[in-house]
């Protein structure tokens, strides 16, 4: 695996290369190290990698500008000691986010997902492709309107109107843009066969967001992403998004 580092601070890009070697001691090539967005730019023009670590903050600028300059398709592992950047990093071609100082046990598993996602072959997932099949055959449409009620008023919601939902026990819920509660008869289960899965994603048992929705997110812990929603209510602090749905959710928010 060819692998770029760019990276402005010496000793920083010098340990994260040591572990690169020491975790994969056969399987690591560090084709260059580059220190600013004005290097990455002109390097990346010219030269390509599988795999590049970039570092938030560079001398010269953010390094969210490189991607402004160049249409950079090649994986990106961003490393900063700042966690407020976790939304822009997944909107690029970011399979993970280390944290400064970066844990050999979280760079492990950052290159673990690499592997899965662009080495490993991938077996056929035949559901998946009899589903796609009959969406272009059946013209599959998506739930764009949605029954609720509130006290005794019963309303059609479209779309456009819906941020997410919400289970509490055996009732569920549906939050709108403007902050209202409504009531809505359904399970998350059934529901989450008819929406879109480009606009919504179950994070939890308890919660199905829209992309829309999310305004930021920071690590709740290693495993897990803590969304912050809009619009924000009590029961929206528990939308943190599950260890076992993790990884899904990064490849739908780089999509």
């Amino acid at each position: 695996m060819s692998v770029a580092i760019v990276e402005d601070e010496h000793l920083a890009a010098r340990e994260l290369g040591n572990s690169l070697l020491s975790l994969r001691p056969d399987g690591i090539d560090i084709k260059v190290k580059l220190e600013n967005v004005s290097q990455a730019v002109a390097w990346f023009s010219e030269n390509e990698v599988d795999l590049i670590f970039m570092d938030v903050h560079l001398g010269d600028g953010n390094s969210f500008s490189i991607f402004e300059q160049l249409e950079l398709k090649t994986p990106v592992i961003f490393t900063t000691a700042y966690d407020q950047y976790a939304i822009q990093a997944f909107k690029q071609c970011s399979i993970d986010y280390l944290l400064k100082p970066i844990d050999e046990d979280d760079l492990e598993q950052a290159l673990n997902k690499y592997d899965d996602m662009f080495v490993k072959p991938k077996s056929v997932d035949i559901e998946s492709l009899q589903n796609s099949l009959q969406s272009i055959i059946g013209g599959q449409k998506y739930q764009e309107r949605f029954m609720v009620s509130r006290g005794d008023r019963i309303l059609s919601l479209d779309l456009e109107q819906v941020s997410y939902f919400m289970a509490d026990g055996k009732a569920c819920y549906l939050f709108s843009k403007d902050g209202t509660r409504y009531l809505f008869d359904g399970t998350l289960a059934n529901l989450e066969k008819k929406l879109d899965p480009n606009i919504f994603f179950r994070i939890n048992r308890k919660f199905i967001v829209s992309y829309p929705s999310i305004i930021d997110m920071t690590y709740y812990s290693k495993t897990r992403i803590k969304l912050n929603l809009n619009p924000t209510c009590e029961e929206a602090m528990d939308a943190i998004v599950s260890q076992d749905r993790c990884s899904e959710f990064k490849k739908w928010l780089n999509q």
